[in-house]
């Protein structure tokens, strides 16, 4: 790719990028606002997978439990995976901000606590949300296989645990 290509390709991406963010902002505080514990992300699945749909992936829902999985072909070429972990903690928000979560939820000894998403993954589906718009509005743009993974139970270690539930042969 020649410089003059690359620059308009970038501009290209920024212009999309800048009318997303809105967008994206208000998935993030819908997210940030209803947290779900490991294992119990059935909104949050949810949200991913009627995205996915949205923007034409073929979507397999209940991957090691609560996981999407969107695969998009676009011709011959590498398999690429992204993934996003879901899954909020047992700690009660005291942020302040005006989209914080108030969530109370059950963990799995039936003890009722808070729950937030102090470790980022509201902002990494939200993020794996606007990379897998961006592959579908610019497809002319790339050729292969995107995969995105919304993986659950990353906190407590069991949503890789169905392994065999995350090769890409069980979509194909």
């Amino acid at each position: 790719m020649e410089i003059a290509q690359i620059k308009t390709f970038n501009n290209k991406m920024d212009s999309f990028i800048d009318k997303l963010l809105p967008e994206l902002e208000e998935i993030y505080k819908d997210i940030h606002r209803n947290p779900e514990l490991s294992m119990q992300e059935l909104r949050t699945a949810k949200i991913a997978s009627d995205y996915l749909t949205k923007y034409q992936f073929e979507v397999s829902t209940a991957i090691g439990v609560t996981g999407v999985v969107g695969i998009m072909k676009n011709g011959e070429g590498p398999t690429v995976m992204l993934r996003a972990d879901m899954d909020a903690l047992p700690v009660t928000e005291a942020t302040g901000l005006p989209y914080a979560s108030t969530k109370v939820a059950r963990d799995e000894e039936g003890i009722e606590v808070g729950v937030s998403h102090v470790c980022g993954h509201d902002l990494h589906v939200t993020w794996l949300m606007g990379a897998a718009r961006l592959f579908s509005e610019h497809k002319d743009q790339w050729k292969g296989t995107l995969m995105a993974v919304f993986q659950p139970g990353e906190e407590v270690g069991r949503g890789a645990k169905y392994d065999r539930c995350w090769h890409h042969e069980s979509f194909s």
